[in-house]
């Protein structure tokens, strides 16, 4: 605008950054995960849970859990109605994994969600050699890999839903 006339010839040389405009806009620092991908298969498993908002299930079925492994990216899903079956649909999950691969689930890794309230996961876990392992809390970047899968379900479901010309509510 300075070169149309427009506005008056300033020199811009000169200028100093607005400490407050830099404090107020520092964004938090990227997060560095302490290890890098895992090597093998069920070495470890991140998993989420997370709800379909205002979005109606045929069943009922209101929640859905993810389950990736950190070495093949490979993500299983399951719906449900309640956040109580979180716990089950793990079982089902630990079953498939073992009999498809021959192998067994070495770490865990979820958030303080909330999906795994009970005793009964800790003694499932004590009992077939699994670590689980938590975020700290207020920090979903240490579970990154499956905080940006869920973000991936998320937009691809809403991306069939708008290309499928259902009304909004669904």
């Amino acid at each position: 605008m300075m070169k149309m006339n427009i506005l008056p010839k300033l020199d811009i040389t000169n200028f100093n950054k607005c400490e407050i405009f830099v404090e107020a806009n520092h964004a938090k620092p990227h997060f560095k995960t302490v290890s890098n991908r895992k090597t093998e298969l069920l070495e470890l498993i991140n998993t989420y849970l997370a709800d379909f908002r205002n979005t109606e299930i045929k069943g009922g079925k209101h929640y859905y859990i993810t389950f990736l492994d950190d070495f093949s990216r490979y993500t299983k899903v399951y719906l449900f109605r309640t956040k109580d079956e979180a716990e089950n649909f793990f079982l089902i999950y630990k079953v498939e994994v073992a009999n498809q691969l021959d192998e067994r689930i070495k770490r865990l890794r979820s958030d303080r969600g909330g999906e795994y309230r009970s005793n009964f996961l800790k003694e499932v876990c004590e009992k077939n050699d699994i670590i689980h392992e938590t975020s700290s809390p207020y920090f979903p970047q240490q579970n990154d890999t499956a905080e940006r899968k869920n973000k991936t379900l998320k937009e691809m479901m809403n991306s069939l839903l708008i290309s499928s010309g259902m009304s909004d509510n669904m």
